[in-house]
């Protein structure tokens, strides 16, 4: 059973609706769901391009190499590598920035 069971009937121009159906293709969403956010006082983004998800799996897909080069080279008892403890660092600051830019309010 559907929980929204009431319905409204809004009339809009031309320009409105262009307006309207301009601003839900950003956000990637039907337009009920963008009415309802706006309505709710969620903060609407514009979805992230096709290539923001495939650059969070490359960052990590870094960092997990990374990762493994440090673990073997502690393991071999190689010398300490604060160069690519510092690359590692900054992969990770990099993957929060990006994550947090589509993600948080």
């Amino acid at each position: 059973m559907r929980s929204r069971t009431n319905q409204i009937i809004i009339r809009l121009s031309d320009e409105e609706l262009a307006d309207l159906n301009e601003k839900v293709g950003r956000v990637r969403g039907s337009r009920e769901r963008f009415i309802r956010q706006c309505i709710s006082g969620a903060a609407i983004r514009e979805a992230p391009s096709v290539d923001v998800p495939k650059l969070i799996c490359e960052v990590r897909r870094v960092g997990a190499s990374l990762n493994r080069i440090l673990i073997i080279a502690n393991a071999r008892g190689l010398l300490e590598v604060p160069e690519l403890r510092r690359a590692m660092e900054r992969n990770r600051e990099l993957e929060v920035r990006i994550v947090d830019a589509y993600t948080k309010d």
